[in-house]
């Protein structure tokens, strides 16, 4: 499988975006395609036009995994598809990395590309970002019908998160759309390339004292596939966070 050219130098297209939406679609396969349609339905009803759309395909090799083939085909015939389908150096938080990169927008949203979280909140919450008040916006999952095992590992990790770092007063860590500001990105020092991105960012603009807004949303069942959250999960999640608790004591 070959790689898309456009990672090595990052497509730059000629008019500034408004808004770019990073969509985490690793191992999306065909579900990805009604996804991207309902998005830009979305987009373009909420008044929305100068977009563009950053598809993350990462993939490992030696896995049958056809998404990264399925994102150049819809950036071939979409102009505002940025196709991201690099052999995977890292797991989760890298691929996050890798989208924000190759982003070229005012304003950054990332957001899962499973249909869990509903793509109609990233129109909710860039209308709150242009307010001016904020310098990060997201969601809280108000409704959860993603089943109690992932309920379970939600709450804990939550819990576990404002035992360690009391000073934070959002409510779901993990919960998805993110949207933010080129200029406090670009403010943020992201490493992680595991399960704690969503984690990082949140420290991130602790230390850095930025205006962070919550909207509620519901969280959907995943009907296609099951969780890549398993239960080994729950450790890696732990262990990132004592060696957060440690690194920002130093910040």
């Amino acid at each position: 499988m070959q790689t898309s050219n456009i990672p090595t130098s990052f497509k730059k297209i000629k008019d500034e975006p408004e808004l770019s939406v990073v969509v985490l679609c690793y191992k999306s396969g065909e579900t990805l395609i009604p996804y991207v349609e309902q998005m830009e339905k979305e987009l373009r009803e909420g008044g929305m036009d100068n977009y563009e759309l950053v598809l993350v395909g990462n993939y490992f090799p030696g896995t049958n995994d056809k998404t990264p083939l399925i994102i150049r085909k819809l950036a071939e015939k979409n102009p505002k598809i940025v196709p991201i389908t690099l052999e995977k150096k890292g797991m989760l938080g890298w691929d996050v990395i890798m989208g924000f990169k190759a982003t070229n927008g005012k304003a950054i949203a990332f957001i899962d590309g499973d249909g869990q979280m509903p793509s109609q909140d990233i129109v909710r919450l860039f209308r709150v970002l242009k307010s001016g008040e904020f310098d990060l916006v997201k969601t809280f999952r108000k409704m959860r019908m993603d089943g109690a095992y992932r309920k379970f590992i939600s709450n804990w990790y939550n819990m576990i998160f404002h035992i360690l770092f009391p000073g934070a007063s959002f409510r779901d860590v993990n919960a998805k759309p993110k949207l933010m500001t080129r200029e406090a990105y670009n403010k943020m020092n992201l490493s992680c390339d595991g399960w704690f991105i969503d984690g990082e960012i949140m420290l991130e603009s602790m230390r850095l004292d930025m205006n962070v807004a919550e909207v509620p949303t519901v969280f959907h069942k995943n009907e296609w596939r099951g969780s890549f959250i398993k239960i080994w999960a729950i450790f890696e999640f732990l262990a990132y966070m004592v060696f957060y608790r440690i690194k920002y004591w130093f910040k």
